[in-house]
């Protein structure tokens, strides 16, 4: 199964600038909920075409983390024009996500 780009401290700003609508995961590699939201991501992301989708791990990128509040995982922020426009906590089913993240795009 084919894992989503990671990003770091250093590349985040430029891929938020670099794309209109990006869509964050925070999570970390021990997390099986985590997995499992990545997992229901993966079965819509085709429906989702403007959506840019890259993954942080929490113990990576502690500067961002930071940034964001990050307390817990797995957490999803929609980022629009470089702006958080959308802050999803936990494990959330498939169909779920797709309105949620559509409504955006």
């Amino acid at each position: 199964m084919k894992g989503f780009p990671q990003v770091s401290d250093d590349n985040f700003p430029e891929i938020i600038r670099e794309h209109e609508v990006v869509l964050m995961i925070f999570s970390s590699q021990d997390c099986g909920y985590c997995q499992l939201a990545k997992r229901n991501l993966r079965e819509i992301i085709d429906q989702l075409s403007k959506l840019q989708v890259y993954e942080c791990l929490i113990s990576e990128v502690p500067e961002i983390r930071e940034k964001y509040k990050i307390t817990s995982v797995p957490v999803f922020k929609l980022f629009k024009e470089g702006k958080v426009v959308y802050t999803g906590f936990g494990v959330r089913e498939s169909n779920d996500l797709y309105y949620q993240l559509s409504s955006f795009l």
